[in-house]
Protein backbone atom coordinates (compact mmCIF):
# COMPACT_ATOMS: atom_id res chain seq x y z
CA UNK A 1 0.00 0.00 0.00
CA UNK A 2 1.24 3.47 -1.13
CA UNK A 3 1.96 6.17 1.83
CA UNK A 4 -0.30 8.20 -0.13
CA UNK A 5 -3.35 6.06 0.63
CA UNK A 6 -2.64 5.91 4.37
CA UNK A 7 -4.49 8.82 5.49
CA UNK A 8 -7.47 7.75 3.50
CA UNK A 9 -7.34 4.52 5.28
CA UNK A 10 -7.17 6.09 8.40
CA UNK A 11 -10.42 8.46 8.03
CA UNK A 12 -11.88 5.58 6.30
CA UNK A 13 -11.41 3.48 9.83
CA UNK A 14 -12.26 6.46 11.99
CA UNK A 15 -15.49 6.72 10.28
CA UNK A 16 -16.37 3.23 10.85
CA UNK A 17 -14.97 2.99 14.36
CA UNK A 18 -17.35 6.34 15.46
CA UNK A 19 -20.04 4.30 13.68
CA UNK A 20 -19.61 1.40 15.54
CA UNK A 21 -19.16 3.26 19.04
CA UNK A 22 -22.42 5.42 18.35
CA UNK A 23 -24.46 2.52 17.69
CA UNK A 24 -22.55 0.48 20.93
CA UNK A 25 -23.92 3.69 22.46
CA UNK A 26 -27.28 3.42 21.43
CA UNK A 27 -27.27 0.26 22.07
CA UNK A 28 -26.51 0.53 25.79
CA UNK A 29 -28.80 3.10 26.40
CA UNK A 30 -32.21 1.03 25.46
CA UNK A 31 -30.86 -2.59 26.95
CA UNK A 32 -32.62 -3.63 29.51
CA UNK A 33 -34.73 -0.96 30.01
CA UNK A 34 -37.27 -2.26 32.22
CA UNK A 35 -35.23 -4.42 34.42
CA UNK A 36 -33.17 -1.75 36.53
CA UNK A 37 -34.09 -0.49 40.33
CA UNK A 38 -36.83 1.46 39.90
CA UNK A 39 -35.66 3.86 42.79
CA UNK A 40 -37.14 6.01 45.39
CA UNK A 41 -36.61 9.17 43.10
CA UNK A 42 -38.00 7.49 40.10
CA UNK A 43 -40.74 6.47 42.16
CA UNK A 44 -41.27 10.11 43.13
CA UNK A 45 -41.61 10.77 39.44
CA UNK A 46 -44.05 8.36 38.50
CA UNK A 47 -46.46 9.67 41.48
CA UNK A 48 -46.00 13.24 41.10
CA UNK A 49 -46.53 13.31 37.43
CA UNK A 50 -49.56 11.02 37.57
CA UNK A 51 -50.77 13.90 40.04
CA UNK A 52 -49.83 12.67 43.78
CA UNK A 53 -47.95 14.14 46.52
CA UNK A 54 -45.73 11.91 48.11
CA UNK A 55 -47.91 12.69 51.48
CA UNK A 56 -50.79 12.47 50.18
CA UNK A 57 -49.85 8.69 48.88
CA UNK A 58 -48.59 7.86 52.49
CA UNK A 59 -51.38 9.20 54.28
CA UNK A 60 -53.81 7.45 52.08
CA UNK A 61 -51.72 4.25 52.50
CA UNK A 62 -51.16 4.57 55.85
CA UNK A 63 -55.35 4.69 56.17
CA UNK A 64 -55.43 1.12 54.08
CA UNK A 65 -54.89 -2.45 56.20
CA UNK A 66 -53.07 -5.15 54.06
CA UNK A 67 -52.05 -4.44 50.56
CA UNK A 68 -50.90 -5.80 47.73
CA UNK A 69 -48.37 -4.34 45.15
CA UNK A 70 -50.96 -3.40 42.57
CA UNK A 71 -52.23 -0.99 45.09
CA UNK A 72 -48.94 0.59 45.29
CA UNK A 73 -48.50 0.95 42.02
CA UNK A 74 -51.98 2.52 41.53
CA UNK A 75 -50.51 5.54 42.62
CA UNK A 76 -48.03 5.68 39.88
CA UNK A 77 -49.49 5.03 36.17
CA UNK A 78 -51.41 7.63 34.55
CA UNK A 79 -55.54 7.15 34.82
CA UNK A 80 -58.44 9.37 33.82
CA UNK A 81 -59.29 10.31 37.45
CA UNK A 82 -56.38 12.53 37.67
CA UNK A 83 -55.40 15.03 35.04
CA UNK A 84 -53.12 17.30 34.23
CA UNK A 85 -54.08 19.93 36.62
CA UNK A 86 -53.26 17.23 39.34
CA UNK A 87 -50.27 16.93 38.01
CA UNK A 88 -49.45 20.37 37.52
CA UNK A 89 -50.22 20.76 41.04
CA UNK A 90 -48.45 18.12 42.39
CA UNK A 91 -45.73 19.29 40.97
CA UNK A 92 -45.74 22.96 42.84
CA UNK A 93 -45.48 21.09 46.04
CA UNK A 94 -42.13 19.97 45.06
CA UNK A 95 -40.83 23.58 44.09
CA UNK A 96 -37.31 22.48 44.27
CA UNK A 97 -37.63 20.25 41.02
CA UNK A 98 -38.03 22.91 38.01
CA UNK A 99 -41.44 21.19 36.10
CA UNK A 100 -39.95 20.93 32.50
CA UNK A 101 -39.17 17.26 32.20
CA UNK A 102 -41.85 16.03 34.21
CA UNK A 103 -44.17 18.24 32.23
CA UNK A 104 -42.79 16.17 29.23
CA UNK A 105 -43.05 13.23 31.14
CA UNK A 106 -46.72 13.40 31.64
CA UNK A 107 -47.40 13.20 28.09
CA UNK A 108 -44.89 10.96 27.22
CA UNK A 109 -47.18 8.53 29.68
CA UNK A 110 -50.52 9.15 28.31
CA UNK A 111 -48.61 8.69 24.73
CA UNK A 112 -47.06 5.63 25.08
CA UNK A 113 -48.19 4.20 29.07
CA UNK A 114 -47.44 3.73 32.60
CA UNK A 115 -44.76 0.68 32.33
CA UNK A 116 -40.73 1.67 33.43
CA UNK A 117 -39.72 1.21 30.57
CA UNK A 118 -42.29 3.27 28.50
CA UNK A 119 -41.75 5.99 31.30
CA UNK A 120 -37.69 5.51 31.07
CA UNK A 121 -37.57 5.50 27.57
CA UNK A 122 -37.97 9.64 27.38
CA UNK A 123 -34.89 9.69 28.81
CA UNK A 124 -33.35 7.30 26.43
CA UNK A 125 -34.57 9.78 23.21
CA UNK A 126 -33.82 13.06 24.93
CA UNK A 127 -29.79 11.29 25.53
CA UNK A 128 -29.62 10.95 21.86
CA UNK A 129 -29.76 14.45 21.75
CA UNK A 130 -26.85 14.86 23.33
CA UNK A 131 -24.40 14.18 20.74
CA UNK A 132 -25.57 16.55 18.25
CA UNK A 133 -25.62 19.36 20.92
CA UNK A 134 -22.10 18.12 22.00
CA UNK A 135 -20.87 18.10 18.76
CA UNK A 136 -21.86 21.93 17.98
CA UNK A 137 -20.89 23.03 21.60
CA UNK A 138 -17.11 21.63 20.34
CA UNK A 139 -16.90 23.37 17.20
CA UNK A 140 -17.81 26.62 18.68
CA UNK A 141 -15.10 26.22 20.91
CA UNK A 142 -12.20 24.86 18.63
CA UNK A 143 -13.76 24.37 15.26
CA UNK A 144 -11.92 20.93 14.65
CA UNK A 145 -14.44 18.20 13.48
CA UNK A 146 -12.36 15.38 14.91
CA UNK A 147 -12.21 17.05 18.50
CA UNK A 148 -16.50 17.09 18.62
CA UNK A 149 -16.82 13.59 17.14
CA UNK A 150 -14.04 12.61 19.58
CA UNK A 151 -16.27 14.30 22.66
CA UNK A 152 -19.66 12.48 20.80
CA UNK A 153 -17.62 9.26 21.47
CA UNK A 154 -16.35 9.57 24.52
CA UNK A 155 -19.82 10.97 25.40
CA UNK A 156 -21.37 7.52 23.46
CA UNK A 157 -20.04 4.62 25.62
CA UNK A 158 -19.83 7.09 29.29
CA UNK A 159 -21.00 4.32 31.35
CA UNK A 160 -22.29 7.84 33.84
CA UNK A 161 -24.35 9.35 30.74
CA UNK A 162 -25.53 5.81 29.92
CA UNK A 163 -26.67 4.53 33.56
CA UNK A 164 -28.68 8.31 33.78
CA UNK A 165 -29.98 8.34 29.95
CA UNK A 166 -32.07 4.84 31.35
CA UNK A 167 -33.49 6.56 34.72
CA UNK A 168 -37.08 8.00 35.11
CA UNK A 169 -35.15 11.87 36.04
CA UNK A 170 -34.47 15.31 34.39
CA UNK A 171 -30.45 14.54 33.89
CA UNK A 172 -30.41 13.10 30.05
CA UNK A 173 -32.37 16.94 29.56
CA UNK A 174 -30.13 18.89 31.77
CA UNK A 175 -27.37 17.79 30.11
CA UNK A 176 -28.77 18.87 26.54
CA UNK A 177 -29.33 22.54 28.09
CA UNK A 178 -25.95 23.02 29.41
CA UNK A 179 -24.69 22.30 26.12
CA UNK A 180 -27.19 24.51 24.25
CA UNK A 181 -26.59 27.20 26.99
CA UNK A 182 -22.53 27.00 26.22
CA UNK A 183 -23.02 26.57 22.31
CA UNK A 184 -25.57 29.15 21.87
CA UNK A 185 -23.59 31.44 24.80
CA UNK A 186 -20.37 31.22 22.46
CA UNK A 187 -22.24 31.21 19.17
CA UNK A 188 -23.63 34.78 20.42
CA UNK A 189 -20.57 36.30 21.50
CA UNK A 190 -19.06 35.81 18.22
CA UNK A 191 -21.85 36.93 15.98
CA UNK A 192 -23.45 39.57 18.47
CA UNK A 193 -26.89 39.74 16.41
CA UNK A 194 -29.85 40.09 17.94
CA UNK A 195 -30.82 36.94 16.58
CA UNK A 196 -27.72 34.77 18.32
CA UNK A 197 -28.30 36.50 21.69
CA UNK A 198 -32.56 35.70 21.39
CA UNK A 199 -31.33 31.98 21.15
CA UNK A 200 -29.36 32.11 23.93
CA UNK A 201 -32.09 33.90 25.76
CA UNK A 202 -34.17 30.44 24.78
CA UNK A 203 -31.60 27.86 25.91
CA UNK A 204 -31.33 29.91 29.65
CA UNK A 205 -35.02 29.54 29.67
CA UNK A 206 -35.03 25.93 29.03
CA UNK A 207 -32.27 25.75 31.68
CA UNK A 208 -33.65 26.91 34.54
CA UNK A 209 -36.79 25.45 34.01
CA UNK A 210 -35.33 21.99 33.63
CA UNK A 211 -32.58 22.39 36.60
CA UNK A 212 -32.03 25.44 39.42
CA UNK A 213 -28.87 24.84 38.89
CA UNK A 214 -28.84 26.03 35.56
CA UNK A 215 -28.86 29.55 37.23
CA UNK A 216 -25.01 28.75 38.53
CA UNK A 217 -23.67 28.49 34.89
CA UNK A 218 -25.60 31.49 33.33
CA UNK A 219 -23.55 33.22 36.31
CA UNK A 220 -20.37 32.04 35.82
CA UNK A 221 -20.82 32.75 32.02
CA UNK A 222 -21.49 36.24 33.08
CA UNK A 223 -18.28 36.11 34.91
CA UNK A 224 -16.61 34.83 32.04
CA UNK A 225 -17.88 37.56 29.61
CA UNK A 226 -16.77 39.99 32.15
CA UNK A 227 -12.81 38.58 32.29
CA UNK A 228 -12.96 38.07 28.43
CA UNK A 229 -14.28 41.38 27.13
CA UNK A 230 -12.58 44.27 26.32
CA UNK A 231 -13.98 47.64 27.26
CA UNK A 232 -14.77 48.46 23.52
CA UNK A 233 -16.86 45.54 23.55
CA UNK A 234 -19.19 46.26 26.15
CA UNK A 235 -22.22 46.13 23.78
CA UNK A 236 -21.83 42.38 24.34
CA UNK A 237 -22.10 42.41 28.12
CA UNK A 238 -25.49 44.49 27.67
CA UNK A 239 -26.94 42.04 25.32
CA UNK A 240 -26.05 39.30 27.60
CA UNK A 241 -27.72 41.39 30.35
CA UNK A 242 -30.57 41.62 28.53
CA UNK A 243 -30.79 37.69 27.55
CA UNK A 244 -30.88 37.04 31.24
CA UNK A 245 -33.61 38.94 32.02
CA UNK A 246 -35.59 37.49 28.95
CA UNK A 247 -34.75 34.56 30.90
CA UNK A 248 -35.81 35.50 34.20
CA UNK A 249 -38.71 37.01 33.18
CA UNK A 250 -40.04 34.39 31.41
CA UNK A 251 -38.57 32.01 34.19
CA UNK A 252 -40.73 34.39 37.21
CA UNK A 253 -43.69 32.09 37.32
CA UNK A 254 -41.95 29.40 38.98
CA UNK A 255 -39.63 31.79 41.27
CA UNK A 256 -43.35 32.98 42.20
CA UNK A 257 -43.83 29.30 43.01
CA UNK A 258 -40.86 28.42 44.86
CA UNK A 259 -41.45 31.66 47.06
CA UNK A 260 -44.89 30.84 47.40
CA UNK A 261 -43.89 27.14 49.15
CA UNK A 262 -41.15 28.04 50.33
CA UNK A 263 -41.21 26.07 53.26
CA UNK A 264 -41.87 23.33 51.27
CA UNK A 265 -39.07 23.81 49.43
CA UNK A 266 -36.84 24.07 52.69
CA UNK A 267 -38.46 20.77 53.75
CA UNK A 268 -38.00 19.01 50.61
CA UNK A 269 -34.08 20.17 50.70
CA UNK A 270 -33.15 19.18 54.22
CA UNK A 271 -31.25 16.21 53.33
CA UNK A 272 -28.99 18.78 51.27
CA UNK A 273 -28.24 20.23 55.06
CA UNK A 274 -26.18 18.61 57.52
CA UNK A 275 -23.16 15.88 57.63
CA UNK A 276 -20.61 18.07 56.24
CA UNK A 277 -17.72 15.83 55.53
CA UNK A 278 -14.72 17.56 53.24
CA UNK A 279 -13.20 14.08 52.11
CA UNK A 280 -16.65 13.09 50.96
CA UNK A 281 -16.74 15.87 48.89
CA UNK A 282 -13.21 15.06 47.26
CA UNK A 283 -13.92 11.36 46.81
CA UNK A 284 -17.07 12.53 44.59
CA UNK A 285 -15.16 14.94 43.18
CA UNK A 286 -12.53 12.16 41.85
CA UNK A 287 -15.28 9.83 41.27
CA UNK A 288 -17.05 11.68 39.05
CA UNK A 289 -13.79 12.62 36.77
CA UNK A 290 -13.58 8.75 36.92
CA UNK A 291 -16.97 8.02 35.79
CA UNK A 292 -16.97 10.05 32.92
CA UNK A 293 -14.67 7.43 31.31
CA UNK A 294 -15.12 4.06 33.68
CA UNK A 295 -17.57 2.38 36.06
CA UNK A 296 -14.65 0.43 37.87
CA UNK A 297 -15.52 -2.10 40.09
CA UNK A 298 -13.64 -2.28 43.79
CA UNK A 299 -14.09 -4.46 46.52
CA UNK A 300 -16.85 -3.99 48.93
CA UNK A 301 -14.24 -4.13 51.75
CA UNK A 302 -12.99 -1.07 50.36
CA UNK A 303 -13.13 2.64 51.43
CA UNK A 304 -13.33 4.97 48.54
CA UNK A 305 -12.64 8.05 49.99
CA UNK A 306 -9.20 6.57 51.63
CA UNK A 307 -8.99 5.18 48.01
CA UNK A 308 -9.61 8.73 46.50
CA UNK A 309 -7.24 10.02 48.83
CA UNK A 310 -4.33 7.92 48.19
CA UNK A 311 -5.46 8.46 44.16
CA UNK A 312 -4.79 12.36 44.61
CA UNK A 313 -1.40 11.94 46.34
CA UNK A 314 -0.22 9.63 43.60
CA UNK A 315 -1.43 11.68 40.96
CA UNK A 316 -0.65 14.78 41.97
CA UNK A 317 3.49 13.78 42.67
CA UNK A 318 3.22 12.29 38.56
CA UNK A 319 2.13 15.47 37.72
CA UNK A 320 4.52 17.57 39.32
CA UNK A 321 7.23 15.26 37.96
CA UNK A 322 6.10 15.20 34.51
CA UNK A 323 5.25 19.30 34.43
CA UNK A 324 8.07 19.91 36.08
CA UNK A 325 11.14 19.88 33.27
CA UNK A 326 13.51 20.82 35.88
CA UNK A 327 12.83 18.30 37.96
CA UNK A 328 12.20 15.47 35.01
CA UNK A 329 15.47 16.27 33.56
CA UNK A 330 17.36 15.44 36.95
CA UNK A 331 15.67 12.23 37.29
CA UNK A 332 17.03 11.38 33.68
CA UNK A 333 20.69 12.08 34.44
CA UNK A 334 20.27 10.18 37.40
CA UNK A 335 19.25 6.90 36.21
CA UNK A 336 20.08 4.91 39.42
CA UNK A 337 17.88 7.00 41.22
CA UNK A 338 15.06 6.02 39.41
CA UNK A 339 16.03 2.26 39.67
CA UNK A 340 16.20 3.04 43.44
CA UNK A 341 12.54 4.59 43.62
CA UNK A 342 11.29 1.77 41.72
CA UNK A 343 13.00 -1.00 43.42
CA UNK A 344 12.67 0.30 46.86
CA UNK A 345 10.35 3.07 47.39
CA UNK A 346 7.21 1.98 45.98
CA UNK A 347 7.38 -0.80 47.16
CA UNK A 348 7.18 0.83 50.42
CA UNK A 349 4.58 3.34 49.50
CA UNK A 350 2.67 0.31 48.81
CA UNK A 351 2.93 -1.43 51.83
CA UNK A 352 1.96 1.73 53.69
CA UNK A 353 -1.34 2.10 51.63
CA UNK A 354 -2.33 -1.26 52.59
CA UNK A 355 -2.26 -0.75 55.78
CA UNK A 356 -4.71 2.83 55.17
CA UNK A 357 -6.85 1.03 52.32
CA UNK A 358 -8.07 -2.14 51.86
CA UNK A 359 -6.52 -3.85 48.60
CA UNK A 360 -7.23 -7.21 46.34
CA UNK A 361 -6.77 -7.74 43.38
CA UNK A 362 -10.35 -6.28 42.11
CA UNK A 363 -9.41 -3.16 43.90
CA UNK A 364 -5.88 -2.61 43.19
CA UNK A 365 -6.79 -3.35 39.04
CA UNK A 366 -9.10 -0.29 39.36
CA UNK A 367 -6.81 1.63 41.27
CA UNK A 368 -4.36 1.93 38.60
CA UNK A 369 -7.14 2.21 35.63
CA UNK A 370 -8.36 4.96 37.60
CA UNK A 371 -4.41 6.18 38.01
CA UNK A 372 -4.51 6.37 34.28
CA UNK A 373 -7.68 8.08 34.00
CA UNK A 374 -7.01 11.02 36.22
CA UNK A 375 -3.27 11.42 34.84
CA UNK A 376 -4.90 11.85 31.89
CA UNK A 377 -7.55 14.68 32.50
CA UNK A 378 -4.72 16.58 34.63
CA UNK A 379 -2.72 16.26 31.61
CA UNK A 380 -5.24 16.92 29.03
CA UNK A 381 -6.36 20.19 31.36
CA UNK A 382 -2.91 21.19 31.23
CA UNK A 383 -2.84 20.24 27.47
CA UNK A 384 -5.31 22.76 26.71
CA UNK A 385 -4.32 25.97 28.66
CA UNK A 386 -0.96 25.78 27.06
CA UNK A 387 -2.48 25.20 23.20
CA UNK A 388 -5.40 27.02 23.33
CA UNK A 389 -5.95 30.83 23.78
CA UNK A 390 -7.37 32.30 26.85
CA UNK A 391 -11.12 32.32 26.18
CA UNK A 392 -11.24 29.11 25.00
CA UNK A 393 -9.82 26.97 27.63
CA UNK A 394 -11.54 29.59 30.40
CA UNK A 395 -14.81 28.98 29.14
CA UNK A 396 -14.23 25.56 29.80
CA UNK A 397 -13.13 26.19 33.21
CA UNK A 398 -15.99 28.46 33.74
CA UNK A 399 -18.23 25.53 33.02
CA UNK A 400 -16.17 22.39 34.34
CA UNK A 401 -16.37 24.77 38.03
CA UNK A 402 -19.64 26.99 38.01
CA UNK A 403 -21.79 24.00 40.18
CA UNK A 404 -19.22 22.21 42.08
CA UNK A 405 -18.26 25.54 43.43
CA UNK A 406 -21.39 27.29 44.01
CA UNK A 407 -22.57 23.81 45.94
CA UNK A 408 -19.28 23.41 47.73
CA UNK A 409 -19.59 27.25 49.35
CA UNK A 410 -23.13 26.35 49.84
CA UNK A 411 -22.08 23.07 51.83
CA UNK A 412 -19.54 24.94 53.82
CA UNK A 413 -22.45 27.53 55.08
CA UNK A 414 -25.00 24.90 55.68
CA UNK A 415 -22.55 22.21 56.52
CA UNK A 416 -24.32 19.96 53.78
CA UNK A 417 -23.73 17.46 51.18
CA UNK A 418 -25.34 18.67 48.27
CA UNK A 419 -22.11 18.74 46.18
CA UNK A 420 -21.53 14.99 47.32
CA UNK A 421 -24.50 14.05 44.77
CA UNK A 422 -22.36 12.92 40.91
CA UNK A 423 -25.55 13.82 38.94
CA UNK A 424 -25.02 17.83 40.29
CA UNK A 425 -21.75 17.55 39.18
CA UNK A 426 -22.37 16.92 35.33
CA UNK A 427 -21.18 20.27 34.16
CA UNK A 428 -17.57 19.30 36.19
CA UNK A 429 -17.89 15.96 33.31
CA UNK A 430 -18.40 17.49 30.55
CA UNK A 431 -15.57 19.99 30.54
CA UNK A 432 -12.63 17.77 31.49
CA UNK A 433 -14.57 15.29 29.00
CA UNK A 434 -14.31 18.31 26.41
CA UNK A 435 -10.61 18.77 27.23
CA UNK A 436 -9.87 15.57 27.04
CA UNK A 437 -11.17 14.85 23.59
CA UNK A 438 -9.63 17.72 22.15
CA UNK A 439 -5.85 16.40 24.09
CA UNK A 440 -6.43 13.14 22.36
CA UNK A 441 -7.45 14.59 18.61
CA UNK A 442 -4.61 17.38 18.57
CA UNK A 443 -2.24 14.32 19.19
CA UNK A 444 -3.30 12.13 17.05
CA UNK A 445 -3.26 14.61 14.38
CA UNK A 446 -0.68 13.86 11.31
CA UNK A 447 2.01 16.65 10.99
CA UNK A 448 5.68 17.27 10.63
CA UNK A 449 6.24 17.96 14.33
CA UNK A 450 4.50 15.04 15.58
CA UNK A 451 6.46 11.48 15.61
CA UNK A 452 5.20 8.56 14.54
CA UNK A 453 6.13 6.77 17.92
CA UNK A 454 4.13 9.48 19.60
CA UNK A 455 0.95 9.45 17.24
CA UNK A 456 0.74 5.64 17.87
CA UNK A 457 1.10 5.93 22.11
CA UNK A 458 -2.52 8.72 21.31
CA UNK A 459 -3.99 6.28 19.09
CA UNK A 460 -3.41 3.09 21.73
CA UNK A 461 -4.35 5.54 24.89
CA UNK A 462 -7.86 6.54 22.55
CA UNK A 463 -8.58 2.62 21.29
CA UNK A 464 -8.74 1.82 25.12
CA UNK A 465 -10.08 5.04 26.78
CA UNK A 466 -13.40 3.50 23.78
CA UNK A 467 -12.61 0.23 25.73
CA UNK A 468 -12.94 1.21 29.03
CA UNK A 469 -16.68 2.72 28.26
CA UNK A 470 -17.41 0.26 26.43
CA UNK A 471 -16.20 -2.66 28.70
CA UNK A 472 -18.27 -0.52 31.90
CA UNK A 473 -21.43 -0.35 29.97
CA UNK A 474 -21.44 -4.13 28.85
CA UNK A 475 -20.90 -4.63 33.12
CA UNK A 476 -23.27 -2.71 33.41
CA UNK A 477 -25.83 -3.88 30.98
CA UNK A 478 -28.02 -6.01 33.76
CA UNK A 479 -26.86 -4.11 37.48
CA UNK A 480 -27.60 -0.49 38.35
CA UNK A 481 -24.46 1.36 39.19
CA UNK A 482 -24.25 2.41 43.29
CA UNK A 483 -23.47 5.93 42.92
CA UNK A 484 -26.99 6.12 40.89
CA UNK A 485 -29.74 3.66 42.91
CA UNK A 486 -28.25 5.38 46.60
CA UNK A 487 -29.68 2.71 49.24
CA UNK A 488 -32.14 1.02 47.02
CA UNK A 489 -29.20 -0.50 45.05
CA UNK A 490 -29.63 -3.69 48.20
CA UNK A 491 -33.48 -3.86 46.42
CA UNK A 492 -32.53 -7.43 44.84
CA UNK A 493 -30.71 -8.58 48.00
CA UNK A 494 -33.31 -7.91 50.03
CA UNK A 495 -36.18 -8.63 47.86
CA UNK A 496 -34.23 -12.33 47.67
CA UNK A 497 -34.32 -13.06 51.15
CA UNK A 498 -38.50 -11.93 51.36
CA UNK A 499 -39.26 -13.83 48.28
CA UNK A 500 -37.99 -17.34 50.17
CA UNK A 501 -41.20 -16.73 51.87
CA UNK A 502 -44.61 -18.01 50.31
CA UNK A 503 -46.55 -15.90 52.30
CA UNK A 504 -44.69 -12.60 53.49
CA UNK A 505 -46.12 -8.86 54.83
CA UNK A 506 -43.72 -6.19 54.55
CA UNK A 507 -44.27 -3.64 56.98
CA UNK A 508 -42.61 -0.38 56.83
CA UNK A 509 -43.09 2.99 59.15
CA UNK A 510 -44.83 6.31 56.95
CA UNK A 511 -41.24 8.21 56.31
CA UNK A 512 -40.04 5.40 54.52
CA UNK A 513 -43.15 4.34 52.30
CA UNK A 514 -41.59 5.68 49.03
CA UNK A 515 -38.85 2.68 49.78
CA UNK A 516 -41.43 -0.31 49.46
CA UNK A 517 -42.89 1.34 46.75
CA UNK A 518 -39.32 0.82 45.19
CA UNK A 519 -38.85 -2.33 46.61
CA UNK A 520 -42.23 -3.54 45.50
CA UNK A 521 -41.18 -4.15 41.97
CA UNK A 522 -38.70 -6.31 42.98
CA UNK A 523 -40.95 -8.43 45.00
CA UNK A 524 -42.96 -11.58 44.36
CA UNK A 525 -46.66 -10.76 43.25
CA UNK A 526 -47.87 -12.65 46.53
CA UNK A 527 -46.01 -10.29 48.93
CA UNK A 528 -48.48 -8.31 50.43
CA UNK A 529 -47.78 -4.64 52.61
CA UNK A 530 -48.51 -2.92 55.02
CA UNK A 531 -48.03 1.09 56.31
CA UNK A 532 -47.91 0.82 59.90
CA UNK A 533 -49.19 3.59 62.52
CA UNK A 534 -47.63 3.83 66.02
CA UNK A 535 -50.76 2.27 67.30
CA UNK A 536 -51.39 -0.98 65.28
CA UNK A 537 -51.39 -4.12 67.19
CA UNK A 538 -48.45 -6.22 64.75
CA UNK A 539 -49.23 -9.13 67.11
CA UNK A 540 -52.29 -9.73 65.01
CA UNK A 541 -50.23 -10.68 61.94
CA UNK A 542 -48.12 -13.27 63.42
CA UNK A 543 -49.83 -16.33 63.05
CA UNK A 544 -51.42 -15.27 59.42
CA UNK A 545 -48.30 -14.75 57.61
CA UNK A 546 -45.07 -17.09 57.40
CA UNK A 547 -42.38 -14.50 57.67
CA UNK A 548 -43.31 -10.28 58.47
CA UNK A 549 -40.53 -8.48 57.55
CA UNK A 550 -39.98 -4.39 58.36
CA UNK A 551 -37.70 -2.62 55.97
CA UNK A 552 -36.10 0.09 58.29
CA UNK A 553 -36.95 -0.20 61.29
CA UNK A 554 -36.31 3.12 63.30
CA UNK A 555 -35.22 2.86 66.99
CA UNK A 556 -38.36 3.88 68.25
CA UNK A 557 -40.10 0.58 66.39
CA UNK A 558 -37.09 -1.46 67.46
CA UNK A 559 -37.34 -0.58 71.46
CA UNK A 560 -41.63 -0.50 70.78
CA UNK A 561 -40.92 -4.86 69.45
CA UNK A 562 -38.37 -5.55 72.17
CA UNK A 563 -40.52 -4.95 74.73
CA UNK A 564 -43.09 -7.53 73.89
CA UNK A 565 -40.95 -10.92 75.10
CA UNK A 566 -43.52 -13.13 73.18
CA UNK A 567 -41.65 -11.72 69.88
CA UNK A 568 -38.10 -12.23 68.19
CA UNK A 569 -37.00 -9.06 66.36
CA UNK A 570 -33.46 -9.73 64.15
CA UNK A 571 -31.95 -7.68 61.81
CA UNK A 572 -31.65 -10.33 58.68
CA UNK A 573 -29.85 -7.81 56.10
CA UNK A 574 -27.33 -5.33 56.77
CA UNK A 575 -26.77 -2.68 53.65
CA UNK A 576 -22.91 -2.23 52.87
CA UNK A 577 -22.11 1.65 53.20
CA UNK A 578 -19.80 3.11 51.23
CA UNK A 579 -19.57 6.26 53.49
CA UNK A 580 -20.76 6.71 57.13
CA UNK A 581 -23.16 9.06 56.15
CA UNK A 582 -25.44 6.82 53.85
CA UNK A 583 -28.51 6.09 54.91
CA UNK A 584 -29.37 2.50 55.36
CA UNK A 585 -32.00 -0.04 53.71
CA UNK A 586 -32.31 -2.25 56.41
CA UNK A 587 -34.59 -5.36 56.93
CA UNK A 588 -35.78 -6.94 60.32
CA UNK A 589 -37.53 -9.73 60.66
CA UNK A 590 -40.45 -10.77 62.83
CA UNK A 591 -40.99 -14.29 64.46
Amino acid sequence: MSLKNYPKLFSNTRIILLVIILLLGIFFRFANLGAKIFWVDEVATAVRVSGYTIPEVTNNLQQQDILEANALRNYQIISPDKTFSDSFNALTKSPEHAPLYFILTRFWMQLWGSSISNMRSLSVCLSLLVFPCLYWLCQELFNKPLVSWLAVMLMSVSPFYVAYAQEARPYSLWTITILLMGASFLRAIRLNTWQSWLLYSFSLILGFYTSLFSIYIAFFQGLYLVIITAPKQIKIIRNYLGSGAIALLAFSPWIAIIINYLGLFHDNTSWMRGNFNIFDIVAVLIGTNLLTFGDLPISQDSNPIQLAIVLILIVTSFLVITLSSDLRHFLMQNKRLIIFFLLFIIPVVIILFANYIYLDWVTIIGALVALCILSLSGYALYFLVVNTSRDRWLFLLTLSVSVPISLIVTDIINQGQSSTAPRYLIPLQLGIQIAVAYCLASNLTFNKLTAIARQNFWKLTTMMFLTLGVFSCVRNLTISPFYQKGRNINNPAIAQIINQYNSALVLVEPNNAMDVLSLAYSLSPKTKFKVINSEDNLMEYINIFEGIFIVKASAQLQDRIAQNSQVNFEKVYQSHLFSLDEIPLDLWLLH
